[in-house]
């Protein structure tokens, strides 16, 4: 094999070392995203654990936290799969670099045999002396070390380089080794998440017998959301007489600050299954996120204070406008902000209502561009 085809390989080999850590590299940010959603979620089940009451903010956790939990499951073999194929390389390319360097060796001692067989000739100041002309014999001379160079400076290089690549090969074992272990690990927890969904739809079939409580609560719901809703459509056409001012709201799609501090989204936007009552859909114009920190709702970018509506089952509803977009902050129970006041990104616009009841805890927040309902989750930073 000529140099300059061992350098190719080489470089591919690095190259796809640099992709496949890439890969995990984006792989392990995942990971550290589901891990804390999965510790915040921890944290709320206790609590409402503690309350010893079934809720369905209960229910929804404890299905993201397994719909957590099988993500991460999935990331752990898809690098334990990326981390395999670059022991697969590595093997290919150590077992040729020992070949390689193998036959090296060989040619050397057939060099060092050869130079010792001809000493009994001639030396090399004879050899230098026997050429036909000065020329000649300096030639001879600096083909000799240029070769006896080359020879030891490619021997150096292949061998740092079987070292290197058997470090690398140690490493990755090394890192498999870790990963099977925390994939098991984290197949054992989800095993016992399976087992904790079971004994909560235990309690959900309980709530099924409490049908018509359910069906009331929901009923109770879609009213205030409707409230909320004639509220957001009159400030709408309010705006539309208006004139429009400037705003850049539009460029902050997948950039704005979340609502809260910390928090999970229990509800999503959208139409969807009830959780306990399967032939009922509901019907979501924004999302519902659970705070796991303060119970403090910030403004996500700046704007004006349109509205302070009250809204029953709901609490307040805060409506900022930024241009011809608005934002929606639900189930205030201490307003911070009065109507006209301009707001900017992170300003405290109330406080979560904290009592007793489903939505406690819970901001319900909304986008609205113009009449359109947007998801607010494809808004905020993730």
């Amino acid at each position: 094999m000529k140099i300059n085809t061992w350098f190719i390989i080489l470089i591919g080999l690095l190259l796809s070392f640099q992709a496949s850590s890439q890969s995990l590299e984006q792989l392990e940010n995942e990971k550290k995203q589901l891990n804390q959603r999965i510790k915040n979620a921890n944290a709320l089940l206790v609590s409402y654990n503690k309350q010893k009451t079934t809720s369905i903010k209960n229910i929804n956790l404890l299905n993201l936290q397994i719909k957590d939990r099988e993500r991460l499951i999935s990331i752990y073999e898809e690098e334990i799969k990326v981390l395999e194929s670059d022991i697969r390389t590595l093997e290919i390319e150590i077992d040729e670099t020992k070949e390689k360097l193998e036959q090296l060796k060989m040619q050397y001692a057939k060099l060092i045999s050869e130079t010792y067989n001809n000493k009994k000739r001639y030396n090399e100041l004879s050899f230098f002396f026997g050429a036909e002309s000065f020329n000649e014999a300096y030639r001879r001379y600096s083909m000799l070390k240029e070769y006896n160079r080359f020879r030891h400076n490619q021997g150096v290089l292949i061998e740092k380089n079987a070292k290197e690549l058997d470090n690398s090969y140690l490493l990755l074992n090394t890192k498999l080794k870790v990963q099977n272990n925390a994939l098991n690990s984290v197949k054992t927890q989800h095993e016992q998440l399976v087992s904790d969904k079971s004994a909560v739809n235990r309690k959900i079939q309980d709530l099924k017998r409490k049908e018509s409580s359910v069906k009331q609560d929901i009923r109770k719901q879609k009213r205030a959301l409707k409230k909320l809703e004639d509220a957001i459509v009159k400030v709408i056409a309010e705006m539309s007489k208006e004139k429009v001012e400037p705003s850049d709201f539009h460029l902050a799609k997948g950039q704005l600050s979340w609502p809260i501090q910390k928090g999970i989204v229990v509800s999503k936007f959208g139409e969807h299954q009830h959780p306990v009552l399967k032939y009922v859909k509901v019907n979501n114009n924004g999302i519902d996120i659970q705070s796991t920190s303060d119970n403090t709702a910030k403004a996500v970018f700046s704007g004006k204070v349109t509205r302070i509506v009250p809204i029953p089952g709901y609490n307040k509803a805060v409506l900022v406008r930024h241009g011809r977009f608005l934002t929606v902050y639900a189930n205030i129970e201490e307003v911070h902000v009065n109507p006209g006041q301009n707001v900017t990104k992170n300003t405290n616009i109330g406080t979560i209502y904290d009592g007793k009841g489903e939505n406690s805890g819970v901001l319900h927040f909304e986008i609205w561009e113009e009449s359109v309902k947007l998801n607010p989750e494809h808004w905020l930073l993730h």
